[in-house]
């Protein structure tokens, strides 16, 4: 290589901004930049093409950068040229190590680095240099050598030159793998090499004389047939080669592939027709090898999106020309995530193996099945129909009910599936398989475990939800969020205790959004934590506003989600907003729902008991819809319950419900508040139940601020029995004897005897199994999922999973239901017990 020889080095991302940049960073006079937007791109480069060096992205769509790089280094003409990974990752030693077990020599983080990214790029450059100025350095001395040797023949005579090459072209053929046979021009074999044995199984005896055609299949002797005619239309040309993949026969009948090569050589005016036959199995077998990995999943030997996307189009093509259905199904994993992060990569793809094995239960010769993604599979489903369709998904979710083992671990596997049919959904792939997602999308929306058919009313869905999404994004700045509070009131006064700070958007084009439509696109893309704090800042600065007014000031309550908790400095978060607005921090109040701490307990524990040392009030939002509050409520610094509004709407069918969280929350020294109060019926059944305090439209729907001062003039605020807005005291411990009813004795301190009849009564009733009953009735006991786990000899995780097995088993009125039965069954043993 000369020094003025420009050294190739190959950039491969999907992303031109970030090929430019690179461009940028490395260009030289004496560097050629060629540049790959894919994978597959990339290799077709690396066939015309010399490297120095590979700069390649990990994470690119279809061929990632690790199945780029096994190809590349499976390639003899390219196993040698060194690839440095360009990725945006953490390194954990996971990661470097699946890199490096691919063939990359180095790792480069995004963004880039310029000044490292150079030297890597320089240093990799100069050895390449280095090997080249060596490899030509060999090239010279063999070109010498040779020289010397041709000087010395030239001065031996001619005669000893013959024999010496006679002599060489004997052992050759003698020596080669190669079968070599001399022919004559009636195609009979007149010589043959040793080779011919292994390769055929033929004794030079057995094939002299026979015709050439005996070594070849019916169909390759019409080829053969060809160019000897070929040969012999062009005798007069010396020198005439052809080469040719054929398929050869073996003595006992077996076909294999070799390639051949004729040629034809004119000797004292006569010609002689030498053909050489290689065997290629080995190389037919790397080729095929080498496809399959490009169009199958490594993991799991399933086909991957490249063999699904081509797979797609000619079934909906057979489907058109038969005039038949056919169905897709777009299925994602629900826990994946979940597993990889608290279990490790490992388990995760262990489980992701055994989720392909099972869904492959499920189709038959004609369907096909891929994993297009990290946990996202398609299945094709020929000659399929709507219903049909259905009862596929509703058996896979069915089949997945049952728990993956692994180790010691019991996995209970969820997934989500979208599906469309077509021609109704799409008569090409790609709308078939965009429908698909939208499916999919909306069954995830509706919780794990779910499937969806597509709908032309789902696109619809779909792009209000791209439009709001974006528009969420500009909502603050275009000064469109604005906050509502509703009072809540004390039963025992009437009069306000405190109010609840409620959300709205008020879009420039689409008017009132409904917080139940944008808080869940504002969780998906993560922008609930910027709406949050601002939520915080405008509270805080409401009310600054109405004390420097002097109006009465009573404590206002905001929502927070389990996103929002996760942030690292939430604690120091509220204590600058408050000081900054001068206001204190009991005049606060932080609601959250039972769903936030499940997954996150001892973090959000943590925080909580750091709002609640500043004085911040901490308030159970929504009791009763999830499952978590008979395990964990004693252990929460909270001081109030509230109610979910769907229990009092139906309030004369769920009295024993009502009053049973109402005794709960009592025995526990909590203010219970209930939320949905509309008619006097409810106000008087709550006042009955000795319910402290109530919000809802029989006093007042969410009103904008203004209102809301007037709310505060006419009615004015109150601090109620509990002393909600002053500092929260230590409570002394009496150590005389107190009087507790039937349920608070029960609910303070359950015998274990007494609990465990109990609850096998309400496991009769709903068919919860003897493993699932253990943890229950350790869950009520108030043990922690860690404490379960050590109690019970088995993992956290399949704690959690039993849990949630149980409550998957039970409504959200049947839960309640279950607290009722499984006091008033402890009421019932604790007095068989005092009687025996």
């Amino acid at each position: 290589m000369s020094m003025t020889e420009k050294i190739n080095i190959l950039l491969v991302d999907d992303r031109p901004e970030n090929l430019l940049a690179m461009e940028a960073i490395i260009e030289q006079s004496d560097y050629q930049i060629i540049k790959a937007f894919s994978g597959e791109e990339a290799l077709k480069y690396l066939l015309k093409f010399d490297f120095a060096l590979i700069l390649l992205d990990v994470q690119m769509p279809d061929l990632d950068g690790f199945d780029t790089a096994k190809i590349i280094k499976a390639r003899e003409k390219t196993k040698n040229v060194p690839i440095l990974f360009i990725t945006a990752n953490n390194l954990d030693s996971e990661y470097i190590f699946k890199g490096y077990s691919v063939g990359a020599i180095d790792y480069i983080l995004k963004p880039f680095d310029p000044f490292l990214l150079k030297a890597k790029v320089d240093g990799f450059v100069e050895i390449y240099r280095l090997n080249q100025q060596i490899l030509q350095q060999s090239i010279r001395l063999k070109e010498k050598t040779k020289e010397l040797q041709e000087i010395n023949l030239e001065l031996e005579n001619s005669t000893s030159k013959l024999r010496k090459s006679e002599a060489l072209a004997n052992v050759i053929s003698e020596t080669s793998l190669d079968t070599m046979i001399n022919i004559n021009e009636s195609g009979s074999i007149v010589k043959v090499n040793p080779a011919i044995y292994k390769m055929f199984g033929y004794e030079e005896h057995e094939i002299l004389g026979e015709k050439i055609s005996l070594l070849f299949s019916y169909q390759s002797n019409r080829a053969i047939k060809e160019i000897l005619k070929a040969i012999e239309r062009l005798e007069t040309i010396i020198g005439n080669e052809n080469n040719k993949e054929l398929t050869a026969l073996r003595k006992d009948g077996t076909e294999f592939p070799v390639e051949i090569q004729i040629g034809k050589r004119f000797v004292q005016s006569e010609f002689i027709v030498a053909v050489t036959i290689r065997d290629v199995t080995s190389k037919k077998k790397y080729e095929k090898n080498l496809k399959h990995m490009a169009y199958h999943d490594w993991l799991t030997d399933l086909p991957n999106r490249r063999y699904f996307t081509k797979q797609l189009r000619d079934m909906i093509s057979e489907a058109k020309q038969s005039n038949e259905q056919l169905a897709l199904l777009y299925i994602d994993m629900d826990s994946l995530k979940y597993i990889n992060d608290s279990l490790g990569h490992i388990i995760g793809d262990k489980v992701i193996r055994e989720f392909a094995e099972r869904l492959k239960k499920f189709i038959n010769k004609e369907d096909f099945i891929a994993r297009i993604g990290g946990d996202e599979f398609n299945i094709i489903l020929s000659k399929t129909n709507r219903e049909q369709a259905i009862d596929i998904a509703e058996t896979i979710l069915e089949d997945f009910t049952t728990p993956i083992f692994f180790d010691t671990y019991e996995l209970f596997i969820t997934a989500c599936i979208g599906i469309s049919i077509f021609p109704f959904d799409g008569e090409d792939s790609i709308t078939l398989m965009k429908n698909a997602d939208a499916a999919l999308y909306r069954a995830k929306q509706q919780g794990n475990h779910k499937y969806k058919m597509f709908h032309s009313g789902i696109n619809m869905q779909s792009y209000r939800s791209f439009i709001l999404r974006n528009d969420l994004r500009k909502a603050i700045e275009r000064n469109e969020l604005k906050l509502v509070y509703q009072p809540r009131i004390d039963i025992a006064t009437g009069r306000v205790t405190s109010a609840e700070a409620l959300l709205r958007w008020q879009h420039s084009d689409w008017g009132l959004i409904s917080p139940q439509e944008f808080i869940p696109l504002a969780e998906e893309s993560g922008q609930i934590v910027e709406i949050g704090n601002w939520v915080l800042e405008a509270v805080c600065q409401q009310i600054q506003d109405w004390k420097e007014a002097g109006l009465p000031i009573v404590r206002i309550a905001v929502n927070f989600s389990a996103q929002q908790f996760l942030q690292k400095d939430l604690l120091k978060t509220f204590a600058q907003i408050t000081k900054e607005r001068e206001i204190s921090p009991k005049m606060l109040e932080v609601e959250i729902t039972e769903t936030v701490i499940m997954g996150n307990e001892s973090n959000i524990i943590k925080t909580l008991n750091g709002l609640r040392e500043m004085g911040i009030w901490i308030s159970i939002d929504d009791f009763g819809t999830g499952y978590s509050s008979l395990s964990y409520l004693r252990s929460l610094p909270v001081q109030s319950l509230k109610i979910d509004r769907s229990f009092i709407i139906d309030a004369s069918n769920c009295i024993p419900l009502i009053s049973t969280i109402i005794s709960l929350a009592k025995s526990m020294d909590l203010t219970v508040v209930a939320e949905g109060v509309e008619t006097e019926e409810h106000l008087n059944l709550l006042r009955d139940l000795k319910c402290d305090e109530f919000q809802g439209y029989l006093v007042s729907p969410p009103i904008f601020p203004k209102e809301f001062e007037s709310f505060l003039i006419n009615i004015g605020p109150v601090i109620n029995h509990k002393g909600l807005i002053q500092p929260v005291a230590e409570k002394k411990q009496d150590k005389t004897v107190q009087t507790y009813t039937p349920i608070e004795k029960q609910s303070a301190n359950l015998n274990k005897d007494i609990l465990t009849a109990a609850l096998n009564r309400t496991r009769d009733v709903y068919m919860i199994s003897a493993r699932e009953m253990d943890v229950f009735e350790l869950l009520v006991e108030g043990l922690s999922n860690k404490e379960i786990s050590e109690r019970l000899f088995i993992s956290e995780h399949t704690v959690k999973n039993h849990i949630t097995r149980i409550f998957q088993k039970l409504t959200v009125s049947d839960r309640l239901q279950a607290m009722a039965k499984l006091y008033q069954a402890c009421i019932e043993e604790g007095k068989s017990h005092q009687l025996h």
